[in-house]
């Protein structure tokens, strides 16, 4: 009895190929995916921790991992010499496509020590990033009120640490142990997100924390999309060789 074969193998480095660019896309679709529950799950933690009173900031709490994402409270007074502007910061609520800066300022506590606060999103000039905006510090004691965050977001910068920067106005990054050494200020291991309208003409509509999950899913759907387009690639490449093997006569067993 003869068996007309429907599939043949491409030959072992097409399979091989085909069988790492699977496993590498699924890798990837996988990551995506894992990226935007992280963001979902955090959205939902810091919905739950937001419903809890602010912890007030002391001098003495040193442990970030009690601190960090809760809602905070600190009393204090701004250095505002101390201000800098990280640069290359698009607005938080991702409608804006304008680069700006993040406006960082130490606050200085009323029982001593410093935890530096991000105040908000600035505008940049788009014909001198030198040329800043105005926009008022407050003077005297204030209270500040926001999430308490484990370091300052960063931007990707070509070969070049935060402590490079140390001296600078503008900066791309900023470390929390190097900007106290070069403060001369110890400051708390958290930066405080502020929240709320101070007047001061930044803007605090920061990226909620799932921003950007749907675009994770994006990705991951076309990481699967080509892992499934190689598999077809597959199949089809198979089907064609047993059907030319078929043809030349070499296709029955």
């Amino acid at each position: 009895m003869t068996t007309r074969t429907l599939w043949r193998s491409p030959g072992t480095v097409p399979m091989v190929a085909a069988l790492v660019v699977i496993v590498v896309t699924c890798a990837l679709g996988n990551w995506q995916l894992r990226r935007a529950h992280e963001k979902i799950d955090r959205a939902e933690r810091l919905a739950t921790l937001a419903k809890q009173a602010p912890v007030e900031l002391r001098a003495a709490q040193t442990d970030a991992a009690q601190l960090v994402e809760r809602r905070v409270r600190a009393r204090g007074t701004f250095d505002a010499d101390k201000t800098v502007l990280l640069d290359n910061r698009p607005h938080g609520n991702g409608t804006d496509s304008r680069a700006g800066f993040l406006v960082l300022t130490p606050l200085r506590l009323t029982d001593g020590g410093s935890v530096l606060v991000m105040r908000g999103w600035l505008p940049r000039d788009a014909q001198d990033r030198t040329r800043i905006a105005p926009f008022p510090t407050p003077t005297g004691e204030v209270t500040v009120e926001g999430t308490a965050l484990a370091a300052v977001p960063r931007v990707y910068s070509l070969g070049q640490d935060a402590s490079a920067e140390a001296g600078r106005k503008i900066r791309q990054n900023i470390d929390l142990a190097a900007f106290s050494h070069e403060i001369g200020a110890s400051l708390l291991p958290v930066v405080v997100e502020q929240s709320g309208d101070a007047g001061d003409g930044l803007a605090r509509d920061w990226a909620p924390a799932d921003f950007g999950a749907d675009r994770h899913y994006g990705y991951a759907a076309q990481w699967f999309g080509l892992a499934v387009l190689t598999l077809v690639l597959v199949a089809v490449l198979g089907w064609r060789r047993a059907r030319l093997d078929r043809a030349d006569g070499n296709g029955n067993l």
